[in-house]
């Protein structure tokens, strides 16, 4: 999943997209990228946003379909758990994990410090880790690559 932040934008604040496989579902998780982990974005082919502006100044906020925000302002960078420690490797740690809500993603936003200052077009990238709802996964769970039909 990727924010589109433009070139010399003003903005500090930017809303995360409306992705309909995503409107349903429970949250377990969420990991952050920026420029020194994944250099372009798959979707746009943007260039992800450079390290110290997601780490260091950018806070993510998450509201649910009832308007309420769960998670408030809270540092980017305790979303990003990929470390490389002096090798090619990235090795996870420290996974911060959700229980499960159900997030209004076109309601929750990405904010600044100050605007991130890009010259071109950018990408705030991170994936969500996810189930589908409880009928759905009991549906689906019969497939496997030894069961294909």
């Amino acid at each position: 999943m990727s924010i589109n932040i433009p070139a010399n934008s003003t903005l500090t604040r930017f809303n995360i997209p409306d992705l309909p496989n995503l409107r349903n579902v429970h949250l377990f998780g969420l990991q952050i990228y920026h420029d020194k982990l994944l250099t372009k974005d798959i979707i746009s082919g943007n260039p992800t946003v450079n390290a110290g502006a997601v780490l260091y100044t950018s806070f993510i906020t998450l509201v649910n379909y009832g308007g309420k925000e769960f998670l408030k302002q809270a540092p980017a960078e305790m979303f990003q758990t990929l470390v490389t420690p002096g090798s090619v490797l990235q090795t996870e740690w420290d996974t911060k994990s959700f229980v499960g809500q159900k997030v209004n993603y076109p309601k929750s936003f990405v904010e600044f410090t100050a605007p991130p200052a890009v010259l071109v077009d950018t990408a705030y990238v991170f994936s969500v880790y996810y189930s589908l709802p409880f009928e759905e996964e009991k549906r689906d769970s019969g497939y496997s690559f030894g069961n294909k039909a």
